[in-house]
């Protein structure tokens, strides 16, 4: 499937380096491979192979290249830095990541005026083209993550939104943020679906789990910049 970022990306390299960030499993890797010509040309910090040909520098001699999860890199920064500012002319660099791509983007301004950042989205109604109540009615209840949304199986479906979850809280939020009480921020995660379309209500919140008023506050901010949720502000006139 040819995903909307798809053209944009394309256009966008041949400026400047290109950043895709987003939410965990949205097919930013996918879309990545999509762009090059051979798998040499993507680089996986968490591959142990790839770091080593990274840190050494022992790049392929291609017209694109991508690297995935690199903001893991200490220098990583530094590093995109030198080597657009070397090979700009003759190399067009695509930097993928999680939403912790998004986090450490802005530690500080040493590639400033050298990328553009876009984030990728999980699949909505427009990108399926959906134009019918029981196709949109899959959507809903599968949700637009590719992987469960391809399955097309309720129970897949489920199994990995639980995945998805723990794996969120353990590998994203405990790397990023300060929290210690991770049993009750798993157990705002799971009643707020519940909530969807209505109104927030922070001190319900703070009642039902029993937390305070500006913890729960903060776990919701956590929860935003990891895309783990998105707040829709009321439509009203003063």
């Amino acid at each position: 499937m040819k995903r909307y970022l798809q053209d944009q990306v394309e256009h966008d390299l041949k400026h400047k380096m290109v950043f895709v960030g987003g939410a965990r499993q949205t097919g930013k890797t996918t879309l990545a491979q999509a762009l090059i010509s051979q798998k040499s040309d993507y680089l996986n910090w968490d591959i142990a192979e790839h770091k080593e040909k990274i840190l050494k520098r022992e790049l392929p001699q291609t017209k694109r290249l991508v690297f995935d999860e690199i903001h893991k890199y200490r220098s990583w920064r530094n590093y995109l830095k030198g080597l657009y500012d070397l090979r700009k002319d003759d190399l067009e660099l695509l930097v993928t990541g999680s939403a912790r791509l998004d986090f450490y983007r802005f530690g500080g301004d040493s590639l400033q005026g050298r990328y553009h950042y876009l984030r990728l989205y999980p699949l909505s109604a427009a990108e399926l083209k959906i134009n019918n109540l029981k196709e949109l009615s899959e959507l809903l209840h599968l949700g637009g993550f590719p992987e469960p949304f391809l399955s097309q199986s309720s129970i897949q479906s489920k199994r990995w939104s639980r995945e998805y979850r723990t794996r969120l809280i353990r590998e994203d939020i405990l790397s990023l943020e300060s929290v210690h009480d991770v049993g009750n921020l798993e157990l705002l995660m799971i009643s707020l679906p519940e909530r969807v379309g209505s109104p927030l209500s922070i001190h319900k919140l703070s009642q039902l789990i029993q937390v305070n008023f500006k913890t729960i506050s903060k776990w919701i901010q956590i929860l935003e910049r990891l895309y783990a949720i998105f707040r829709v502000p009321p439509f009203v006139t003063s």
